[in-house]
């Protein structure tokens, strides 16, 4: 199909209904987003040195018209014609929950819109990593299963399990794919874990082997070509330390409603018809168009998180890159900076923030979960007397789970420190007793409101200064 520029109104700032966010919330942050932090003094546009109108009723009122636009859009005729809507869409993750009911998944809406986030995260300089982990039968491959369906096959690449140097001599390209292991344990042994480190680090591969030819043996060098991102599932509670760091983990729910929910589905049938037409063409035409997102915001959003932990320096990257993702997907709807690129906004930080917060705290160790909060207190209830010791069978009747989900529960809190098992044979029985304090969770990610606050205040600053948008700092560094 050709391609050409095409001129789109701007949608209304807001989802159409509740699937497991807070709509109250997510409302009330992009009513704020979409009209104070863009309405006073241009603030985070200014701050990045990127101009961005106010977006008032005048402002949307105009944008429907092609020469007044600020919004650029890379066509394919035909594969915008399927997906308009849906690309012009307030929220489409929204729309994603409310697929993904229609096939029948039951919850685990917050892990599916963070996979669908990775999968579009293809498209950008660094994908997004992520290792889905739960106790065995949980349903996390399902769950990954589900939201490929909504992405073509040459958006991925589907493994089992590979050989130790499958990624080095494999014809199949990798770039800008994701490539998805159903089991962690099938992505093979250590030299596969280092293609896969330096794959998701460096963005490529260079590997050289020694072979054989008439004159004796020399030296052939492979490279492959990324960048690449990685999806895959497992049981453990930690991965390779390694690769631990360059992964975003998100746990499936392993709670007694969640199986009831589970079993409710399966029992009604809930699957209904689900045209996947107009997601696959709304994938065809990202490919196709801009892909460069600028953050106006960054720099504010990195001077706002404490740095409690070295693991932030990466994982601040991630939180940036699940941003782009989040505007990149709503292409259509986003205004350009004067380099053509795609401006991230406010409510998509807003979006990230909901779905990534506790996460990324879980992950620098500056709150803990709330399932080990759950499993230590049980251990507390069933410990009452100085000496009382909690069994797994125990532990898991308190807590209404199999053994098995208890298990993965208890060996989380011991390797955080809060329970210790004083049994000294590991295979007799568990002796709980309770270790380190819970600590008082630290906020990493700033809230929504605060963020934009910042950014208006940097902004007037600047403009107290007589700095304009080209003295302004610089934004998406």
């Amino acid at each position: 199909s050709q391609r050409k520029e095409r001129k789109s109104p701007v949608c209304e700032t807001g989802p159409e209904k509740e699937m497991e966010m807070s709509n109250q919330e997510y409302q009330r942050n992009c009513d704020s987003t979409s009209s104070g932090a863009r309405g006073r003094a241009q603030n985070d546009g200014e701050h990045a040195g990127v101009s961005l109108p106010p977006e008032t009723p005048a402002t949307l009122q105009q944008s429907a018209q092609p020469d007044e636009a600020g919004i650029v859009l890379d066509l394919g005729e035909e594969d915008w014609a399927a997906c308009a809507e849906l690309a012009q869409a307030p929220l489409i993750l929204i729309r994603l929950g409310e697929a993904l009911r229609r096939l029948g998944l039951a919850g685990e809406r917050r892990a599916a819109m963070l996979l669908f986030l990775a999968l579009i995260s293809r498209l950008l300089e660094h994908p997004v990593s992520i290792a889905m982990k739960g106790p065995s039968s949980a349903g996390k491959s399902n769950l990954v299963e589900c939201v490929l369906k909504f992405f073509p096959k040459s958006a991925y690449k589907a493994l089992s399990a590979m050989s130790e140097k499958v990624l080095a001599y494999s014809p199949d390209p990798i770039s800008h794919k994701i490539l998805v292991f159903y089991e962690a344990a099938g992505m093979g042994g250590e030299f596969a874990n280092y293609f896969i480190r330096s794959l998701l680090s460096e963005g490529r591969l260079a590997y050289e082997v020694v072979v054989k030819c008439d004159a004796g043996y020399e030296v052939k060098r492979i490279e492959r070509e990324g960048p690449t991102g990685l999806i895959t599932t497992t049981t453990a509670i930690r991965l390779h330390p390694e690769n631990e760091t360059r992964y975003l983990s998100v746990s499936v729910d392993d709670s007694p409603k969640q199986t009831g929910a589970v079993m409710l589905a399966i029992a009604e049938d809930r699957r209904a018809g689900l045209d996947l037409e107009p997601w696959l063409a709304l994938q065809r035409w990202l490919e196709g168009g801009e892909h460069r997102v600028v953050i106006p915001y960054a720099v504010t959003l990195a001077e706002m998180i404490p740095a409690v932990a070295v693991r932030l320096r990466r994982d601040f990257g991630t939180v940036l890159n699940l941003i782009r993702a989040q505007a990149l997907l709503h292409r259509a709807t986003r205004r350009r900076d004067s380099e053509g690129r795609i401006i991230a906004e406010l409510r998509d930080y807003v979006v990230i923030h909901m779905l990534a917060a506790r996460l990324l705290a879980e992950g620098v160790e500056s709150t803990v979960p709330q399932t080990v909060r759950e499993t230590v207190a049980a251990v507390v209830r069933l410990t009452p007397g100085c000496g009382d010791e909690a069994s797994l069978t125990q532990v898991a009747k308190e807590l209404g789970l199999d053994k098995s989900s208890a298990s993965r529960r208890i060996r989380g809190a011991i390797q955080r420190g809060h329970l210790r098992n004083l049994e000294p044979h590991r295979r007799s029985p568990l002796r709980l007793v309770l270790g380190d304090p819970l600590p008082a969770d630290i906020e990493v990610l700033p809230d929504p409101k605060a963020l934009e606050a910042r950014c208006c205040s940097v902004a007037l600053q600047s403009a107290d200064r007589g700095g304009g948008p080209e003295q302004a700092k610089g934004g998406d560094r």
